[in-house]
């Protein structure tokens, strides 16, 4: 519930006590150690229980001493070139369906869920950069014995009949024991488009490796029940096993690259999932990205310092230390915690998340290029995919009209979670593939008044990645298509096919050439009915490009937060002059509009800033504005304490409001200082308060110095303080 910042090197017991002084509050150790970190226990400091069981989850890419992390995937590259008409080359070893290695890693979970438990770990990491092959590198695995066998049992499942299958595939198997799918090459060959038997057999690597995860986190929880359990290093959305739809269901925590809109795709998928990232960088830059993510919902963050940059052996703050102390400990001291334990809230825009569609398009892309798929890595398929740039795009134009959205897996779909869900406008980015199933609840979305819009052909393939005859949605996106924009009335709503290439608009708006496509793509939101709940404009009272607007619910408050929005990793974005985000780079005077007249409180400053129903505010160029707008005003915090405590005995500290608070949940951040004026860890931290009242726990030890200890409290919504005092015998 609180954030967490986690040092990865195992630096010495001295060191983490100055790590500790610049916010950090946790470390990294083996999940396959027995003992326990004395290092960190030195510190009253959790960790996290590190690459337990890589070389199951992760053998393709993992550490060796002597040779590169992906040596055994260009090992199964050599065999491919000895034998290209072979299956050797994509057998996984070890198999995710292998029973040996599945009781092996199961078992060994458990002994380190046993060891760590105790301890109650930050989170269980079962691998790092885990994938089916090197990351998210696409390869035709895995045709060994036990994948194949287990493959043929889901197909019973789906299919019922071995008839049915072959229909779907166009074979002829007579036995389900010879039922082999295709190998990229083959499938590549298929004159009719039908690549059913391919797209299945990469869809049960996706279910597959969904399914090991899961085997390796209930083994956790078998014995730690409440633990959070993940894996390091999760990859852009795509191959690897990266079907986000399977793994958010799976898993519990996730520490992902941020790449590919995965990070908004956890979130939409499983808004309970504890996300954390890793901090490579300093500067300016990397400070924007750590307030980035914690206002995309990041609950912590891994620090990578393989050069001590943090503080020096020798227990100096460092500079990266330096620069990182201030951000650190304000986001610790209690904002962190209020925007976790708040409601992210998206407006009611729905974007197509379909695996089957990314499946089509890679095969669509890459056939007319043959064998060339071989030489592919983990990076070609995110520095190389129309399908995700386009979905980059979406993202950002949707971000620059000041709105949210969020992902809709194609299971949800199938489920009807258009409809119950609340969404007004569903986004189809190339969402070439389609079940009968999904286009019934598309087409009963616009029937409803839903507006979906759409590129390319959706639904020109079935789920199975099979051509189809007729686009499965030609009934909304048929007939004459003329001009930017062609609409089709269907029901009480519509459906709008855009004729335009949206592909590039997360380069051109880097550049100032956004224009026509921002414009565009706002007016068909607007005239949906989806606007901005509150107003962002410059002096000029023109709208704003390139500023995030992020809303949280809290009870009847709502959290706004303000912060410029750049292209992460712009160095990848193609030619010199979309690899700057230079236009980001200053600050900005914002004019805000609330709907109505709103209490509003400088989250971050602790100033009321008064009743408003219009406010001007400076915004960064690498830092948030946070307000919080609450209806009516934040009642009084009150603290109540003893007036008198004996050494060894436990006070009760009462936090409250002296009034019933707008908000659902208040987060204090209390600090106990002894009579040298030292504020003590170990009393001192961030507690939640329900409705504005909770206590907190005061248990002194017998040798705690005697004399005035102080007690001083903030509510971090309200920005109020107050100060007690106990007097210690």
């Amino acid at each position: 519930w609180d954030y967490a910042i986690i040092m990865w090197q195992q630096h010495s017991s001295q060191m983490f006590a100055q790590l500790k002084k610049l916010g950090i509050n946790a470390g990294e150790y083996s999940g396959r150690s027995k003992a326990p970190p004395e290092f960190l226990l030195d510190n009253d400091l959790r960790w996290y229980a590190e690459n337990i069981a890589t070389d199951f989850y992760s053998e393709y890419h993992r550490w060796y001493p002597d040779r590169p992390v992906n040596w055994a995937f260009l090992k199964a590259k050599e065999l491919y070139k000895k034998d290209p008409a072979g299956k050797e080359a994509f057998k996984r070893h070890p198999s995710f369906s292998d029973p040996i290695w599945l009781k092996k890693i199961h078992d060994r979970l458990v002994e380190s869920a046993r060891a760590h438990s105790p301890y109650r770990p930050v989170f269980y990491s079962l691998g790092d950069e885990t994938g089916i092959a090197d990351l998210a590198a696409f390869w035709d695995f895995d045709f060994s014995d036990h994948s194949l066998a287990g493959m043929r049992v889901w197909l019973k499942e789906r299919y019922g009949t071995l008839s049915a299958l072959n229909r779907q595939w166009g074979t002829d198997f007579s036995r389900w024991d010879f039922v082999i799918p295709m190998t990229t090459n083959e499938a590549m060959k298929r004159a009719d488009e039908n690549f059913s038997s391919w797209a299945d057999h990469k869809e049960w690597m996706d279910i597959s490796y969904a399914r090991a995860l899961k085997t390796g986190a209930d083994a956790i929880r078998s014995v730690d029940p409440d633990a959070c359990v993940g894996i390091g290093g999760a990859q852009t959305p795509g191959w690897g096993g990266y079907d986000y739809a399977r793994v958010t269901q799976a898993l519990t925590a996730i520490e992902p690259y941020d790449i590919g809109n995965n990070i908004e795709i956890i979130r939409s998928l499983n808004p309970g999932m504890a996300v954390v990232t890793t901090s490579f960088a300093s500067g300016p830059w990397e400070k924007h990205r750590v307030w980035y993510e914690l206002l995309h919902g990041n609950r912590g963050l891994i620090l990578w310092d393989d050069k001590a940059e943090y503080v020096t052996q020798e227990g100096v703050t460092g500079r990266r230390g330096q620069e990182a102390e201030p951000y650190y400990n304000e986001i610790r001291n209690g904002i962190g915690a209020l925007l976790i334990n708040s409601q992210r809230l998206a407006d009611p825009i729905a974007i197509h998340y379909s695996q089957p569609s990314m499946r089509t398009e890679w095969m669509l892309a890459q056939k007319p290029k043959g064998e060339a798929w071989v030489q592919r890595t983990s990076s070609s398929e995110y520095k190389d995919s129309n399908f995700l740039r386009l979905r980059e795009s979406w993202c950002r134009l949707i971000e620059d009209q000041g709105l949210q959205y969020k992902f809709v897996s194609y299971e949800q779909v199938e489920r009807g979670e258009l409809l119950r869900g609340g969404y007004r406008v569903l986004i189809l980015p190339r969402s070439s593939s389609l079940s009968e199933q999904e286009s019934r609840a598309i087409r009963e979305f616009a029937q409803q008044g839903g507006v979906v819009l759409a590129d390319g052909e959706p639904g020109a393939f079935d789920e199975h990645s099979r051509k189809l005859g007729k686009p499965l949605l030609a009934d909304l996106f048929g007939g004459t298509r003329a001009g930017p924009v062609t609409t089709n009335p269907f029901g009480r709503g519509k459906a709008i096919h855009l004729n335009v290439d949206l592909l590039n608009y997360h380069q051109l708006r880097l550049t100032e050439k956004e224009g026509e496509l921002y414009r565009l793509v706002g007016g068909l939101l607007s005239a949906s009915g989806v606007r901005p709940q509150f107003t962002v404009r410059d002096e000029s009272d023109r709208p704003v490009v390139g500023v995030e607007t992020h809303l949280f619910r809290n009870g009847g408050v709502t959290i706004l937060g303000l912060l410029s929005n750049p292209q992460l990793r712009v160095d990848e974005l193609g030619p010199p002059e979309f690899k700057s985000n230079q236009r980001f780079e200053k600050p900005r005077m914002l004019k805000l509009g609330f709907p109505v007249e709103l209490h509003v409180c400088d989250a971050r400053a602790a100033k009321f800033l008064g009743r408003k129903k219009e406010l001007t505010v400076r915004l960064e160029p690498y830092e948030p504005v946070i307000l919080a707008l609450s209806p009516s005003p934040v009642p009084a915090l009150r603290v109540v304490a003893p007036e008198r405590l004996k050494r060894g005995e436990t006070g009760q500290l009462g936090l409250s409001l002296e009034e019933e608070s707008p908000a659902g949940s208040h987060i204090f951040h209390v600090e106990v200082v002894d009579p040298s004026g030292k504020v003590v860890p170990h009393y001192s931290g961030n507690v939640i308060a329900p409705n504005g009242r909770c206590d907190k726990l005061l248990p002194l030890a017998v040798n705690d110095a005697p004399g005035r200890w102080v007690i001083r409290v903030k509510d971090v919504l309200s920005g109020q303080t107050q100060t007690t005092a106990v007097e210690v015998f």
